[in-house]
């Protein structure tokens, strides 16, 4: 899955080759000074192009109205850039620019790190291969933060990944996507305080949970084979067969293991599979936007299908994405879960 390759949970330039990036690439700089940090060329355009191919997920199959880019805090293994900062909470450092990236002006502010990256939540990460998204100014705004391409290039186990462009690019629409989701990080930090007995929360949680438990692996694996066939199946009326088969699995291994003290589990489940499910189906849009098919496009972000919420997630919207018209709206707009998508499916 895209957002596992991330280890998340997260060269200078002489300046005639910065002009010849400008014209080459569109890459406007305007500032009272040049920057004495900069990125690679090869990252401001491949960012560019990231930035563009986001733009048209977000307005065409994610269906959401254009809004002003989130905050984003990017880094190589030498310079940070702030990209729209909040002007609230940031702490002005580097020099101020605007960029143009994927046909949008951006103030962008360029400073020298350390190895250590500061976010606007006020938390610290490692300048290493990081990519994600979280609140800020109490689940008032939204930030996205990543390492810029070069660095990734340099990790030991994406080495030899023919398509590492296209990968990172998913991952980087897959966080954007993340940035709508403002109310659901509310949900869940709101839960997370009420699970004194949960050692790590994330979107592997059932997983870690009741993965052990043969009964519930078993169900559970059996739910993504079934929606990996429903996503194959045709026509249209057997698929929607299949969805219902399948939406009636998940509430009855629900009823059977999330009683009692677990009940709690089933809110959960459902964030979480909303979450990841609608972002790596983002990112899959994304690299079918890279020009890989669709079989190639699920391949690049399924991996190897063994984290439970990123594999059953991505697999019941390419099936929502198949019989819901319109499913964008109740998901970002009336805020429908998953399983709430699911049965519209199946009716």
């Amino acid at each position: 899955m895209i957002s596992k390759q991330l280890g998340r949970r997260r060269r200078i330039e002489p300046v005639f080759r910065i002009l010849v990036a400008a014209f080459l690439f569109g890459i406007f700089c305007s500032g009272a000074a040049a920057a004495d940090c900069r990125p690679s060329t090869s990252d401001l355009e491949w960012l560019g192009k990231t930035i563009d191919v986001w733009k048209k997920v977000r307005s065409g199959p994610l269906g959401l109205p254009a809004a002003k880019s989130p905050w984003m805090v990017l880094f190589d293994k030498d310079c940070v850039l702030n990209l729209n900062p909040d002007p609230k909470f940031f702490a002005v450092t580097g020099t101020a620019e605007t960029l143009r990236l994927g046909g949008d002006a951006l103030k962008v502010y360029t400073a020298r790190h350390a190895g250590t990256i500061e976010l606007p939540d006020g938390g610290r990460i490692p300048a290493k291969v990081i990519s994600f998204a979280a609140n800020y100014n109490g689940d008032r705004g939204s930030f996205f933060t990543a390492a810029l391409p070069s660095i990734w290039a340099q990790a030991e186990n994406l080495k030899d990944e023919p398509r590492l462009p296209s990968l990172i690019r998913a991952v980087y629409v897959h966080e954007l996507t993340h940035t709508y989701h403002r109310n659901v990080f509310a949900r869940l930090t709101a839960i997370e305080k009420q699970l004194t007995d949960v050692e790590k929360f994330d979107d592997d949680i059932v997983q870690n949970r009741f993965g052990k438990d043969a009964g519930f692996r078993d169900a559970y694996t059996a739910e993504i084979a079934m929606a990996q066939q429903a996503v194959s199946m045709n026509p249209r009326r057997d698929k929607k067969q299949s969805a219902k088969r399948l939406l009636r699995s998940i509430l009855d291994r629900r009823a059977k293991f999330y009683t009692g003290e677990n009940a709690k589990f089933a809110e959960i489940e459902d964030i979480f599979l909303t979450l990841e499910g609608v972002a790596n189906w983002a990112g899959y849009r994304a690299a079918l936007e890279d020009g890989l098919s669709s079989e190639d496009a699920q391949r690049l972000i399924r991996g190897d299908g063994k984290y439970w919420s990123q594999e059953e997630g991505i697999l019941l919207f390419l099936l929502i994405d198949s019989l819901v018209p319109n499913w964008q709206k109740a998901a970002f707009g009336d805020g429908l879960s998953i399983v709430q998508l699911l049965e519209r499916a199946a009716s």
